[in-house]
């Protein structure tokens, strides 16, 4: 079953947590549901990234509890001077509203025409020290985002996804947020693709590793942004591709569990199914727990989206799912009968005409069951018990369920149903235990008879 849209009500940050005070948040906004009505801002919409203060004035709650004039006085002059002394609730004090220095400024300008003039070396190394000798300034989040689409122009993916990580972690209220973050998600693909880390300037060494690490720490630093959905499933792609089965169907369902009404849901929950048809079509598995758990995924994910694209690629994997299924019993049931244990054989193949009447494998089953049956009789294939009762043992077996159903009722007098014994066996009595403090009492002693003449 699709698990409920979690629900976190009055909390900050969760999903329909209503913002009742604003503080620094990734992206400069609260997280929100990505469904209808509800989900995040438009991308290139900057004024939906700032935030927007709300503070309950101090005078109306004052008014609450009458104080004396000339308390009530000093109470507002002294929060008056300390709203003047610290920042609103919401800024951030090097990315707040406040200008950039003119020397700050001259530093950034001088940058930024090394940029513009095409030399990106000159202009990489410039940001980069505006940035340290200016970390603080309201420029900085700008210049990092720079330094961090220089290096992606360059070619250097992984410098520049570690770039991009520094804005969203040090700059969470720059206008770039969604951007960088959306940046970082091309790049872990990229990886994700067969992109190879360079070493001694050579693209050499695989790097599934390092896409896992990248999604990770986007979902870390962004885990309401709106490209959040798509990094959790990507997630699940590099556990499958490196081949933990486990770890990737947690993470696709860890997409359905936070991110339910995202586009990308339904591609969950077919991969879900998708990792156990693959853990059963590879023989690994001991039983048949691994199909059985992707024909199910598969069934609900038809129920649930019927629609989908991927509807008629799960309809073929359930036919395959079947003729694996009836291909290993069959194989159960080609054991049985070399080992001649005719009547197991003749269950399992039943159990491949039941499943998958029609197919193959079926026709073989009732060609060899009717070949058994001549061969043999239907008595090697008939279930029940090893040999026939004799009316004797009939007569005796119904005989004690009537007493056993006897004593059942409510106004039997007779001996319970535990001593109720055919006549033809002896009743064996066992020794009792001794449960009383009496039972153990020494025995009284008992004086010798006198002798007698």
């Amino acid at each position: 079953m699709r698990p409920e849209t979690p629900r976190h009500s009055g909390r900050r940050g969760g999903f329909g947590a209503p913002c009742v005070r604003v503080t620094s948040h990734p992206g400069g906004r609260c997280g929100g549901d990505f469904g209808a009505g509800g989900g995040p801002p438009p991308a290139g919409d900057p004024s939906a990234l700032s935030p927007q203060p709300h503070l309950t004035p101090v005078a109306d709650s004052l008014n609450d509890h009458p104080l004396p004039m000339s308390l009530r006085i000093l109470t507002l002059c002294a929060t008056a001077f300390l709203a003047a002394l610290l920042p609103v609730s919401g800024q951030n004090t090097g990315q707040g509203s406040q200008a950039a220095s003119p020397e700050e400024q001259a530093a950034f300008d001088a940058a930024r025409s090394a940029d513009e003039s095409g030399s990106s070396e000159q202009a990489l190394a410039a940001y980069r020290q505006f940035i340290k000798n200016s970390p603080a300034s309201p420029l900085a989040g700008q210049a990092q985002f720079r330094v961090a689409e220089l290096l992606e122009s360059a070619g250097d993916l992984n410098k520049a996804f570690d770039a991009y990580e520094t804005l969203v972690t040090r700059y969470p209220d720059t206008p770039e947020f969604e951007k960088a973050v959306s940046k970082q998600v091309l790049i872990a693909n990229e990886f994700l693709a067969g992109r190879k880390l360079k070493f001694f300037g050579l693209d050499i060494i695989p790097a599934t590793d390092r896409a896992e690490k990248m999604f990770s720490a986007i979902l870390k630093n962004a885990p309401f942004s709106k490209n959040a959905p798509i990094a959790q499933f990507n997630l699940g792609l590099t556990y499958e591709k490196q081949g933990k089965a486990a770890e990737a169907s947690a993470a696709y369902q860890t997409v359905l569990d936070k991110y339910p009404t995202s586009s990308i849901a339904d591609d969950a929950l077919y991969q879900i199914g998708y990792v156990y048809m693959q853990i059963g079509a590879s023989g690994r598995s001991q039983d048949l727990s691994a199909l059985v758990q992707a024909k199910n995924t598969f069934e609900d994910f038809l129920l649930q989206y019927p629609n989908s694209e991927k509807a008629a690629q799960a309809r073929d994997n359930l036919l395959s799912i079947g003729a694996q299924e009836s291909g290993d019993l069959l194989a159960i049931a080609k054991f049985y009968d070399r080992y001649k244990n005719y009547r197991a054989a003749g269950i399992y193949y039943n159990d491949v005409i039941r499943r998958q009447p029609g197919t193959e494998n079926a026709t073989y089953a009732k060609d060899r069951i009717q070949a058994l049956r001549s061969d043999l009789g239907d008595d090697a294939l008939r279930t029940g018990p090893e040999r026939a009762e004799t009316g004797e043992k009939v007569a005796l077996r119904r005989r004690l369920q009537a007493q056993v159903e006897t004593s059942a009722l409510a106004d039997f007098n007779g001996p319970p149903r535990r001593d109720i014994v055919p006549d033809e066996l002896p009743v064996v009595s066992k020794p009792k235990l001794r449960t009383d403090v009496r039972d153990v009492a020494p025995l009284p002693s008992v004086e010798p008879a006198l002798p007698t003449q």
